[in-house]
């Protein structure tokens, strides 16, 4: 497995994160199972630095959909279906062109 592979992993693993936490806003369920429940808003001791930079690698993508459903909350209902509709939309896009650019790379 090369670097480049890892890399896209990763990526495509955040992007799978975001798409959980846009299909259910504020679940907390979900929450606990993506492992962002764990996130320390303000931290205090390194420990916690330490701790929310693991949570970050590992569920980096969903912590950025939760801070985008934290902006949207006060929108009209038409407002918030249609910025997840945007995002689902923008990782659909992410995801061709980095299938495409892994397409003429590989050759």
């Amino acid at each position: 497995m090369t670097v480049l592979e890892i890399v896209l992993a990763y990526v495509v693993l955040q992007i799978v994160m975001a798409l959980l936490m846009a299909v259910f806003p504020r679940d907390e369920v979900m929450r606990n199972k993506t492992g962002i429940s764990s996130f320390t808003e303000r931290p205090k001791t390194v420990g916690e630095y330490f701790f929310n930079g693991l949570v970050v690698l590992i569920a980096g993508g969903a912590l950025a959909m939760e801070y985008i459903n934290k902006r949207i909350v006060k929108r009209p209902w038409w407002w918030r279906i249609g910025t997840r509709v945007i995002v689902l939309l923008g990782v659909i896009a992410l995801i061709f062109i980095s299938s495409v650019l892994i397409y003429i790379f590989s050759e």
